[in-house]
């Protein structure tokens, strides 16, 4: 199973298709590797897929992605993805990240209409996953953001769930308090890491800091899908409860039992489907205090994919912009999703089985927001294209004449609560910068108040 990434922001949805389908992961060896191998290694799959010579990318694979990734097939989505992005131009270096016994090593990948990571998993030398997905900077090249101040909070790594199959993660606790407020962050969709990156930016890792620098700490980690690729995508029947809920559950267990944290001021804070999963979330953990949706989808998630679709296609020359069979037959696809009913059985609709969009379809984020008694905040970007006025109205039109929730339109901000200027486009998720401090300001003393 390849799940869509719906709802981020920076990869065209004109390649989505083909970037989507190209995830083909083996199960990661055990034990360290050479990150420079695994570097090697990316380099030299670029300057073979650049040459087409796929039968020496096999010789690099184990056994199991050999198997699944057979020379046609690699051959048959390296041209897909040629035939929507453009001719490759340039292959920039590599670099690399340990990710739960296995390196990945991106090398950013230059087309003639856009740049897609190649992602390359390697265990005891040899290629275990091959992906290509959105453009990321190298981490290093993320800076602190001004508000947060670095000695006022310690960042110490957690694990999240059960050890067989742990997430890691990161607790930032603000020094000097005996016990603190703490949130916990909930990731969009797609395979995410802790700091929900997005080119060079750090949507989670600008909170956590600067929200530890005012007295809240913070709990981010790892996205299932993003460590365990490959037992997810075996799952039968998967759900978001399986994708999220379950470790967002694991994530308060964690933090009731830190003699840091103030167990009775435990707050969940979730972004775009993060967002429209929080009130899921507090239905089904009652002990939490609060509840923040960040530009939280309300609409069904086929219908955002048809619109963030036609609304990027729209900025390219026509002789760019997504064919009327391609739209239409995403058109298709998003019916079939929204029809989709438990117990249905078939392939993967929008990248995705269609038990997932089954159990999306029984569910209404606002509705389940109204039903909530707890202090509720929702936050949303006036130049966010991913999640759109369209939903901010559902949620405030089901929070009307609520005393316990508040809703905040922010106009310059886009889907990553960064401020820009113009009409929000894909290439300004490129750009470094930061959660806007208005943001970081209206979350800690919405933590605070009693």
């Amino acid at each position: 199973m390849r799940f869509r990434e719906a709802i981020l922001p920076n990869v065209s949805m004109t390649a989505m298709k083909s970037v989507v389908a190209a995830g083909l992961w083996a199960l990661p060896a055990s034990g360290a590797q050479s990150r420079d191998l695994a570097e090697e290694i990316a380099a030299e799959v670029a300057r073979d897929l650049a040459a087409g010579d796929f039968a020496a990318i096999m010789q690099m694979m184990n056994d199991d992605m050999a198997r699944d990734l057979p020379a046609p097939k690699l051959a048959e989505t390296w041209a897909g993805i040629i035939k929507q992005v453009g001719p490759l131009r340039e292959a920039g270096s590599p670099w690399s990240i340990p990710e739960s016994g296995y390196v990945v090593a991106r090398a950013p990948l230059t087309f003639d209409r856009q740049i897609l990571d190649l992602k390359v998993a390697v265990a005891s030398g040899t290629i275990v996953g091959l992906y290509f997905s959105r453009h990321e900077e190298a981490v290093s090249s993320w800076r602190a953001p001004p508000y947060a101040d670095p000695a006022s909070f310690r960042e110490i790594e957690v694990s999240i769930g059960p050890k067989i199959a742990s997430l890691p993660g990161t607790l930032t606790l603000p020094n000097g308090a005996e016990k603190s407020p703490a949130i916990i962050l909930v990731h969009g969709s797609g395979p995410q890491d802790r700091d929900e990156s997005v080119g060079p930016n750090r949507p989670f890792r600008d909170l956590a800091q600067g929200l530890a620098t005012r007295g809240i700490a913070v709990l981010r980690y790892d996205k299932r899908t993003k460590v365990y690729p490959a037992s997810f995508a075996g799952l039968e029947n998967p759900t978001v409860k399986q994708e999220t809920l379950d470790d967002v559950a694991s994530a308060i267990e964690l933090l009731r039992e830190r003699p840091e944290i103030d167990s009775a001021g435990i707050i969940v804070v979730g972004h775009s489907l993060g967002g429209a999963l929080a009130p899921r979330i507090a239905e089904a953990n009652p002990s939490i205090a609060k509840l923040v949706i960040l530009a939280g989808a309300a609409r069904a998630l086929p219908d955002i994919v048809v619109e963030q679709t036609e609304y990027i296609s729209s900025m390219q020359d026509p002789s760019r912009r997504v064919p009327a069979e391609a739209l239409a037959r995403l058109k298709d696809d998003a019916a079939k999703a929204k029809a989709a009913r438990l117990g249905d059985k078939g392939p993967d609709i929008l990248g995705a089985p269609p038990s997932y969009w089954a159990d999306l379809n029984v569910y209404d984020p606002a509705a389940s927001a109204a039903r909530l008694t707890l202090p509720l905040l929702v936050l949303q970007g006036g130049r966010d294209y991913q999640v759109t006025a369209d939903d901010y109205t559902r949620f405030k039109q089901a929070l009307a004449g609520r005393p316990n929730a508040r809703c905040v339109w922010l106009p310059q901000l886009n889907h990553l609560f960064i401020a820009r200027e113009a009409r929000s486009v894909p290439s300004e998720y490129q750009i470094p910068g930061h959660v806007d401090a208005e943001v970081i300001d209206r979350i800690a003393k919405f933590a605070r108040e009693p």
